[in-house]
């Protein structure tokens, strides 16, 4: 019996490319990725890949001496393509801990990174950024572009609690705003 398996999954092929890689080769080692977790993934490597692969350190063999067989599996770049370096502790010290409103200040973060908050928040980013290190650099880039429009225009009181504004992705909404440190006033204050 031939079952079909449908899954959808969202790619950066901008990311992937900057990573040198073709789609077949990133799909490759998104496959020995869910493998090392016990995991299914339903892509068919292409062998005609696996040379590049192995010369550049995405995967390497590894050898069962008592079953005399070989598997591929991710190597130290391949890791490094879904782990990435973790921009946590930036993201969270450039997150301000309070705002200011008109009666004061209003806390928006709790900016001690080894307290009970934080341990909740880190677990957010975890979940936005799990498998996609290239992401979390896009997330403090939108997040700095935010701080300094509002700066600029004097809506900091207006800015969400950290985790708000992790879980509901709001710096997608900042994406397409340019950068006020390198526009100058070429943008209309809507």
């Amino acid at each position: 019996m031939l079952t079909m398996v449908a899954i959808f999954i969202t790619l950066n092929i901008i990311e992937i490319r900057k990573l040198k890689l073709n789609l077949n080769e990133y799909l490759t080692l998104m496959k020995f990725q869910h493998e090392a977790k016990g995991e299914s993934f339903p892509y068919d490597p292409d062998p005609r890949f696996f040379e590049r692969l192995l010369r550049d350190g995405f995967i390497g063999i590894e050898v069962d001496n008592v079953n005399h067989t070989e598997k591929y599996v991710l190597g130290p770049a391949g890791e490094k393509v879904f782990k990435g370096d973790d921009l946590f502790e930036e993201f969270y010290k450039t997150f301000p801990a309070k705002v200011p409103t008109e009666q004061g200040f209003r806390p928006v973060s709790t900016g001690d990174i080894n307290g009970v908050s934080a341990k909740v928040t880190r677990g957010i980013w975890d979940r936005v950024t799990k498998d996609k290190p290239y992401l979390q650099r896009k997330i403090i880039d939108n997040l700095k572009r935010e701080l300094d429009h509002r700066k600029s225009d004097g809506s900091l009181a207006y800015l969400q609690g950290i985790d708000t504004w992790l879980r509901q992705a709001t710096w997608e909404k900042w994406d397409d705003i340019p950068d006020k440190r390198s526009s100058g006033n070429n943008y209309i204050k809507l």
